[in-house]
């Protein structure tokens, strides 16, 4: 095969599309063989996909991505590059560390600050991915017990986001995430090192003290998992900026997810907000696709799977999968009502069960800072100044310009 069929290449020049113009090539099949960087791979799509891509006994982690982007994103030695015990111990941690409590007290802060942000600049241009983030990055790091000043906090929130830009090696954005992966790697062992000293002293029962207390934590790793709470917190800024285009594109929805909305208490408002969250996280997913490698043989749909391959789960293509969505080209949050999401049919952050598999552990809060972040923004009128156009080509992707309003 031509290095201009491999997968890695497809995916760097086609983005989100890759995958589907991969399988109109396979004639629509479900599995089909590839390769990538050199490797036989079998991409995979819908629920039989996602099951088998979160079967623990057949499908591991380790080295599936290339470290060139698994250490940029996650950094080395981090979580979502183990199996088996050791995946479950340190999964166990962060699975704490998120609790619902947890996730209550930093998602109201979350719209405590944006709530701030946007009162502040009503009759002004905004981005809205630059507000995001740095509302978001605040919260995160006081949250986490990371006590900067308000300025210090300001400049590591685009810093944290800056890494997560750059994992699709799109331009130069690449190397200039690598540059801030470096740059955060350093100051989170600072961090660590301080509360090891003393000299730094994380309020109890603070993510930063219960990470840096781990025994079976080597400081340069502990760092590392430190920024994974971060640094996926601020990512958040990438769906959170579509919900807001998606807002103003159904207006109808601005006075269904606003407090006080008629006919909803505080229960169904939560629910509603959820909903188009979720809509807005399965029609612009954060990745295309996710991998992993084949540890026993074994078959999907006739595609054999050997030992060493690689296994690509296509995210657009199965929370897009017209056998489990109706009309899956349309938004319809309506389609999540009184609806627990299939873990296998709706896989933006990846599929399964969070304790027994690799979903994200942060899903329900990702889930919960869209719903707080849209009943914000549900409050404020904005007009949209940029084009709501996004370049699907590229990995991660935002509307243009980030989204540019003018508040009323």
């Amino acid at each position: 095969m031509a290095p201009v069929d491999d997968l890695a290449y497809r995916l760097w020049r086609r983005g989100y599309r890759a995958l589907g113009e991969e399988r109109a090539r396979a004639d629509g099949a479900d599995a089909f063989e590839h390769r990538l960087l050199g490797r036989r791979t079998v991409v995979v799509r819908g629920r039989a996909g996602a099951q088998l891509f979160y079967d623990t006994d057949t499908i591991e982690r380790r080295k599936a991505v290339p470290a060139a982007l698994a250490d940029l994103l996650f950094g080395h030695g981090a979580v979502h590059g183990l199996d088996g015990e050791e995946h479950r111990r340190r999964k166990e941690m962060f699975l704490e560390i998120l609790g619902q409590e947890s996730v209550d007290r930093l998602a109201e802060a979350v719209a405590s600050s944006l709530r701030r942000r946007l009162e502040a600049a009503r009759g002004r241009e905004v981005v809205v991915f630059d507000e995001l983030v740095e509302a978001y990055g605040v919260a995160v790091l006081a949250w986490a017990g990371v006590d900067l000043s308000p300025d210090e906090a300001r400049r590591t929130a685009p810093r944290l986001a800056r890494i997560v830009d750059g994992f699709g090696a799109a331009g130069p954005a690449y190397p200039r995430a690598w540059a801030e992966r470096l740059r955060c790697n350093a100051w989170a062992r600072r961090v660590i090192a301080q509360v090891h000293a003393g000299t730094r002293v994380p309020a109890p029962g603070t993510p930063l003290l219960r990470i840096a207390a781990r025994g079976d934590l080597d400081p340069r790793v502990a760092a590392v998992e430190l920024l994974n709470l971060l640094r996926p917190t601020v990512a958040v800024a990438w769906p959170g900026t579509f919900a807001a285009l998606a807002l103003s594109e159904h207006p109808q929805w601005r006075t269904l997810l606003r407090d006080g909305a008629e006919g909803a208490d505080d229960r169904r408002l939560h629910e509603r907000r959820v909903a188009f969250g979720h809509e807005v996280r399965r029609l612009c997913p954060f990745v295309p696709a996710l991998a992993g490698r084949v540890r026993r043989a074994g078959e999907i749909d006739g595609v054999p799977l050997r030992p060493g391959d690689r296994v690509v789960l296509d995210v657009v293509g199965t929370d897009r999968d017209p056998s489990l969505w109706a009309d899956p080209e349309e938004f319809r949050p309506e389609r999540f009502a009184d609806v627990e999401p299939d873990p296998f049919g709706f896989v933006p952050q990846g599929g399964g069960d969070p304790r027994r598999g690799h979903r994200c552990p942060g899903e329900p809060l990702t889930v919960r800072i869209l719903a707080e972040t849209l009943g914000v923004l549900a409050e404020v009128e904005y007009d949209v100044l940029s084009s709501p156009a996004y370049d699907a080509t590229r990995i991660p992707t935002l509307p243009d310009r980030g989204l540019v309003v003018r508040l009323r």
